[in-house]
């Protein structure tokens, strides 16, 4: 039976003083995640980079614990703090600034908007406005390609990671953007029990994997293909529904606390989805989250029987916890 759950806004995280003062040195730590919910246009500048292996060599630093590194012939000296919330960017692909500075700067706004003064002088970072109807607009910001370049080899990302630059459509936007809270919310859920989360994967990275396998049995006779789609589901751990293999938006592996490995699939699901959109996806086993503006439209279709959702009450006291 799937789980429910509405994220919330109003929480912070502790976040390794990330918004404190610049000058103290601190030490770099590895990150473990993986991402990707793909454009429908194909453009290349939504593509993830190519996996590297991680840098054997100290990342160089200067006295004022700064990250240096050059890309095509420029200098860059970052924050560690600036790093982190890029490598959070890239991740994720496309972020809520609000959501970011609640997140990644503890609530301290003043440091992030210094921070991404500088970054998008340096044209590491870009932001855009997405605005709707009878609310606030909101803005939203994603890597630009020297940025990824940059992260890529300062985050001492591991080698199975990816990131990610540019914007998706528009009408994408929204629902990308809210991935990286319902990360927060999940990941903290996830240690509370404790483990914790190795690699995150958006559905992008799932469904370059699922769709090039499934280009494969078009010419296979309709039995065949039936046969051989349920065994690529089984490769993936997907289920399949109405005769298609479903994707989640966020895939969460994770260690628990016995060292043990699982996964945890998520769904994010917004009023704009019709009751038998929602029925669907609820066959599908993924735990399913709502926005909180979306509740009273929400609402009707996780207490229909039909659907057998069931509703999570979240916790606003836990800890968030960056991937990184």
């Amino acid at each position: 039976m799937p789980r429910w759950d509405f994220l919330q806004r109003h929480s912070g995280r502790d976040f390794e003083n990330r918004h404190q003062a610049d000058e103290r040195p601190q030490e770099q730590t590895s990150a473990s995640v993986s991402v990707g919910r793909g454009p429908s246009d194909g453009s290349p500048a939504n593509q993830p980079d190519k996996p590297q292996t991680r840098e054997q060599n100290p990342i160089p630093r200067s006295a004022g614990g700064r990250i240096e590194r050059e890309d095509r012939g420029r200098a860059y000296s970052l924050r560690d703090r600036e790093i982190q919330a890029m490598t959070d960017v890239g991740t994720f692909r496309t972020v809520d600034l609000q959501d970011l500075k609640r997140f990644a700067y503890a609530g301290d706004e003043r440091a992030m908007n210094h921070d991404f003064r500088e970054l998008r002088a340096a044209g590491l970072i870009e932001e855009k406005t997405l605005l709707r109807a009878h609310k606030e607009p909101r803005k939203v910001v994603a890597l630009t390609a020297k940025g990824q370049r940059i992260v890529r080899r300062a985050s001492g990302l591991p080698k199975d990671q990816a990131l990610y630059h540019g914007f998706v459509k528009p009408r994408e936007a929204r629902h990308d953007a809210a991935i990286y809270r319902l990360y927060q919310q999940e990941s903290a859920r996830i240690e509370k029990a404790g483990g914790k989360v190795q690699r995150v994967i958006l559905d992008f990275e799932l469904k370059r994997s699922v769709n090039h396998k499934l280009a494969k049995l078009q010419s296979l006779p309709a039995s065949e293909q039936a046969e051989h789609r349920r065994e690529i589901a089984e490769e993936n751990s997907l289920p399949i529904v109405n005769g298609k293999v479903a994707l989640p938006d966020l895939r969460l592996e994770y260690e628990g606390p016995d060292q043990e490995l699982g996964k945890v699939d998520l769904e994010l699901v917004t009023g704009d989805y019709h009751a038998q959109a929602l029925a669907g996806k609820a066959q599908t086993g993924f735990a399913m989250y709502g926005l909180p503006e979306d509740a009273a439209r929400l609402r009707p279709q996780y207490l229909t029987p039909k659907s057998c959702w069931t509703f999570c009450r979240y916790d606003p006291s836990r800890t968030y916890r960056s991937p990184h």
